[in-house]
Formats: C-alpha cells, structure tokens, sequence
C-alpha cells in the first residue's frame, strides 16, 4: 500500500476515534451542540475504514444508525455531519436526519437505518438496479450480529443469491445486540456460517486489524466485480462504547473489555506502520494535529449555524418534480 494511501487510512480512523470521544464526552457532561439519543462505533475504525477505501463512489453504500463512522469514511463533510446531528439546517439533511440517519445521499449512501435489517432488502434493491442497468458497481451493507435473526436478513441472503447481486454483505459483529451478548442470541458462533446455508461465500477477519480486513475487503470486491454474485464478511470486532452515549454496559465481563482494550485499532495500525517504517511518528502527529483541527471547527460550525424553521419541516417531504 502506497504512503498517501496509509495515511489516508489513518486520518480517517483518527477522526471516526476523536469525533465519537467528542460526542461521548459532550454528551455526558451535557455540553455541545449535539441533540437526541446518540449512538457511537468506537472499535470499529479499523474494517469501515478498510471497506470505504475498496468502494467507488460510483459503489452504494447502506449504512444503520450506528452511521457517524460510515460517514466519515465515506467522505461526508464534517461540518455538515455535526449540523446535522446537532439538529441545525445546514446539516446533510438540513436537520431533519439527526444522529440515527445522517447520510449523505449524493455520496450514494442509501440511508441510515434505524429498523435492524432493514438496510439489506434496500441494498439488495440497489443491487439489481445496478445489475438491471449493466453497471458494474457494488453495493455495501453494514449490519450488525443483532441483524442476524432478523427475517428481513435472511430474506435478502437468499434473494442475493438467488439472483446473483453485485451485494458486500459487511456483518458487524461486535458481540452486542443492545445488551444480549451473541452467544446467548445466535446459533452459531460465526455469522459466516448463515451466509453459507445460502451459498453466499463468506469470510471472517478480525475487524480490528486493517490490513487484515482491507486485503479480504479487496478480495471480496473483486469477486463481486467480476459478476460472481455476493459476498459476505463477518468483522469480528468490539463495540467500546454502550449501545447509547450513557449506557453503563453492566452487561460487559470485565476481562473481555480488557482483552478489547489491547486490540486497540489504532495502536494496532500505528504500531505496524511504524515498526516497519511506513510512516513516521511525525507523519501520524501531523494528522493528529490537523484531525483535531477539523473537529473544533466542525463544533464551531455546528455550534453557530440556525435550527431549521417551521418551513422548512416540508422540506424533502414532497417532490418539487414529478
């Protein structure tokens, strides 16, 4: 991998950890522009990072309302993404999204998910439409262990396969449906095992390894883009964070977050790149500097911009053409 590359990859996972730490923080402590429940991906930096960087634009991408760090990856304007969780009209969504829905969908980001599966069918849709119009493009799901049972997920599963659709199918598995861990919730130990009752190949990487995922992720897109059908990841990783911002998490074996804390995504990536002379301590204190940057300056413009008028509760809500 090239060095702009390595440290396009690091940027990006630096600005998912310190954003998601900032919105904690502000938060609890009741500070902020930020409004609503909050929902954080704190762990999971290393393998959203590695599938945005195998997709094109061109590619479509259905994310959950776990979504700031598929935003991020994904391009969205940080400044645009704070307004909008922060309910203020110059958000992505002029304020009407919030936290559990902030996409931008001129990124082909189909939506953000609030319903548990509910992304699949969506992304399935994409999928044969791209497949209908003899576009060679990708459409990624994200999706977590809690997905799994879901009908909807094995409904589209099925259909994918069936028909044959360009779908990454990109299985989340950071252990936690809300508080029900997943050896009480699933039958199998590995998602994986799901995706190959329907002859779905299927892989599982530890999500918080990037170089491990980024190489499967390439593999998995290259398989999709030759017309093989779809392709089904399971990240094997850990949610740090509670299912909302203020969750004790008494749930969590004191052991297993200790384990998950040695696994640390960042460290794990700064420690390689580092050790084998990829990048330089200053190249990574550099992004350091200009993430934090980026992110007061995305508060400040979140902080100053207007909350939408009771005119513009219509917006969006009717097509101005028909």
């Amino acid at each position: 991998m090239e060095k702009q590359e390595l440290l396009k990859a690091y940027k990006t996972m630096k600005t998912i950890r310190e954003y998601e730490l900032e919105v904690e923080d502000a938060v609890i402590n009741r500070r902020g522009p930020f409004m609503g429940l909050m929902h954080t991906h704190r762990g999971a930096e290393a393998w959203v990072t590695a599938v945005m960087m195998n997709l094109t634009l061109d590619d479509y991408v259905s994310s959950t309302y776990r979504n700031h760090a598929h935003s991020i990856a994904r391009g969205v304007d940080l400044k645009a993404l704070t307004a909008e969780i922060s309910g203020k009209i110059t958000g992505v969504c002029k304020g009407n999204a919030g936290n559990m829905h902030a996409v931008d969908q001129n990124l082909n980001m189909i939506a953000g998910f609030g319903i548990i599966g509910a992304g699949l069918p969506s992304a399935c849709g994409a999928a044969f439409a791209s497949k209908y119009k003899n576009k060679n493009n990708v459409s990624a799901v994200f999706f977590g262990d809690g997905a799994i049972p879901q009908g909807a997920t094995h409904e589209s599963m099925n259909l994918a396969s069936v028909m044959n659709l360009p779908v990454l199918l990109c299985n989340d598995n950071n252990h936690y449906a809300m508080s029900t861990s997943s050896k009480n919730n699933l039958a199998h130990q590995s998602t994986c095992e799901y995706a190959k009752a329907y002859n779905i190949p299927a892989k599982k990487v530890f999500g918080m390894d990037f170089f491990e995922c980024y190489n499967v992720v390439k593999e998995a897109v290259e398989y999709i883009k030759s017309g093989k059908g779809p392709f089904f990841i399971e990240f094997d990783n850990y949610r740090y964070g509670g299912q909302w911002v203020g969750d004790p998490q008494n749930y969590k074996p004191a052991e297993e977050v200790e384990y998950y804390n040695s696994q640390d995504p960042l460290k794990k990536f700064a420690d390689r790149v580092l050790s084998q002379n990829l990048l330089t301590q200053e190249d990574l204190s550099n992004i350091d500097a200009l993430v934090k940057k980026e992110i007061e300056e995305a508060l400040q413009f979140a902080f100053d911009s207007d909350l939408p008028k009771i005119s513009d509760m219509f917006l969006n809500t009717y097509a101005d053409k028909y």
